[in-house]
């Protein structure tokens, strides 16, 4: 098992024991939450705000395209970023999980319901 894969196991259960498994394995709230996490990086990378509401806006004028391609996409965009930055993908994977099997499930569980009651959940 390669340590992509063995990341990619932990952080699904690590997700189950925070926020539950019908919640991991609903794809529209996991496409929500990674929206968010790509919103967060655009922050760091100071890209204003309208123009990520005209990149929405953009996008969702095109035709849907497959969940397939698209996590490609979101890979190969991801991969050329890390590049950019000198980063290793797989040493960013797993920094995070370790930073986030450091806190409590209660913890994200908590600011899981924050977003939900925003109505962040669909």
């Amino acid at each position: 098992m390669s340590i992509m894969d063995a990341l990619q196991r932990i952080s699904f259960e690590w997700g189950v024991r925070c926020f539950g498994e019908q919640h991991m394995k609903n794809f529209s709230i996991r496409s929500l939450r990674f929206a968010e996490e790509a919103v967060e990086l655009c922050q760091c990378a100071g890209v204003d705000e309208r123009t990520l509401h005209l990149l929405i806006k953009t996008v969702y004028e095109r035709p849907t395209g497959s969940a397939q391609q698209e996590v490609g996409g979101c890979l190969v965009t991801l991969s050329v970023l890390c590049h950019l930055l000198n980063y290793k993908i797989e040493e960013c994977f797993e920094t995070e999980v370790r930073r986030v099997l450091a806190k409590s499930p209660e913890h994200f569980a908590k600011r899981n319901l924050e977003k939900i009651h925003l109505g962040l959940n669909t």
